[in-house]
Parts: C-alpha cells; sequence; structure tokens
C-alpha cells in the first residue's frame, strides 16, 4: 500500500509540472542531451547507440555508463543541417538510487564543450511503478539564453510483452509514440510531436542497449 501511495504522489507531482510549465520555443539543443524517453533525458543512466531522425534532422547519439550506473557519458553527432558534423558531449551523474519510495535522480551537463552555444545544466528524477509496468520521468533545466527555469515530463507503460507506448510534454508541445523491442537490446521507436495546430513533425529512433 505504501509503494502504491508513493507511486500516485509522485504522478500527482507530474500532473503538477505539465500545468506550471511554461511555454517556450522549439529548440533542438534542449533534446537529446544523454539516453530518453524520446527526445529528453530520463532520471537514469544506461547505453544507447542510436540513429535519430528528428523531423528532418539526423543524429547519432552514444551513451555508455561508468562506475556502475554512478556516470554516463554520451556523445551526439548531428549529420545534416547547418549543425552538419558538429558533436557534443554531455554527462550524468547519479545522485540518488531509486528504491521502494524515491525516484532515481541525476543532475546533467549538455554540450561541455560549447560546441553549438553555452552549456546546459539540468536535473531529471524517474521512478518505474513495476506493478502498472509504468516508468514516469520529470525534468528541469536552466535556459542558458533565457535563464528562465523550464521543466519536462514524460512517461512510458508496457502494453504487450514487446510493446510499449510512450508520451512527453515540453517545449509547450505534446509528443506521443511506441517503442517496438523486436529482438533483445534492440528498440524501434516512433513519436510525433504536436505543436496544437495542424503542424505535426515524426521522430524516428533506432536504438541498440547494450554496453561496449
Amino acid at each position: 500500500m505504501k509503494s502504491f501511495t508513493s507511486g500516485k504522489t509522485f504522478l500527482v507531482f507530474v500532473l503538477l509540472v505539465i500545468v506550471s510549465s511554461p511555454l517556450f520555443g522549439d529548440n533542438l539543443r534542449f533534446r537529446y542531451m544523454g539516453s530518453s524517453c524520446l527526445s529528453y533525458p530520463t532520471g537514469y543512466t544506461g547505453s544507447e547507440s542510436a540513429y535519430i531522425v528528428d523531423d528532418t534532422h539526423q543524429m547519432a547519439l552514444i551513451c555508455q555508463p561508468f562506475l556502475g550506473s554512478f556516470l554516463e557519458f554520451s556523445y551526439l553527432k548531428h549529420l545534416n543541417d547547418a549543425q552538419s558534423g558538429k558533436g557534443i558531449i554531455n554527462l550524468k551523474v547519479n545522485i540518488l538510487e531509486e528504491d521502494q519510495y524515491l525516484p532515481n535522480i541525476v543532475w546533467g551537463l549538455s554540450d561541455f564543450q560549447k560546441k553549438l552555444g553555452s552549456r546546459i545544466f539540468y536535473f531529471a528524477g524517474s521512478k518505474t511503478i513495476e506493478s502498472f509496468g509504468l516508468t514516469v520521468h520529470v525534468g528541469t533545466y536552466k535556459d542558458p539564453i533565457t535563464t528562465n527555469r523550464e521543466f519536462y515530463c514524460g512517461a512510458e507503460k508496457t502494453i504487450l510483452p514487446l510493446v510499449a507506448v510512450a508520451a512527453e510534454y515540453a517545449d509547450g508541445k505534446n509528443t506521443i509514440g511506441f517503442k517496438l523491442r523486436p529482438y533483445p537490446g534492440v528498440s524501434i521507436e516512433y513519436g510525433r510531436r504536436a505543436t496544437g495546430s495542424d503542424d505535426e513533425k515524426s521522430i524516428y529512433k533506432l536504438l541498440y542497449m547494450k554496453s561496449f
């Protein structure tokens, strides 16, 4: 019963974040800063090798944990558009381990070398509620240009042994998608980001989730 109450409290917190989140511009810099739900980093560290197509922008992302799950280094390579050829280094530090009642919490740093602008700092928390097959993510980062504190949240729900649905809210936009895992360690993901009008953008991700 205590575990169920804890899960409900965390879900209420997520809903409060959604209601209170301000709207802000669509900026690719705030996405793919490490291992993620669909676009935004989770409160977990992990291993991923991914090819990503976000609308028309193509990227390659490699995430690798060190010291168990304490550190995650990631490298994001932009493959086309104005950022073509530029690669940025990201870091996640696990500062609180998940237990029965508390979420896993990380502190993150994106674009350590300032290849695309100022560094981005963030906190993210994730909690898995196994009895529901549900994982919830909440994060906050400081916009280095406006200095505003921005929020995002997401969730993943297993509906079949090899299929999960996922959703995110950030940038004033909802993203809804699914994850298909046909083989161990392989995930094929698709998301649709709505902008509140008829304009919607697709996200395609092919992931291999194994440590090197």
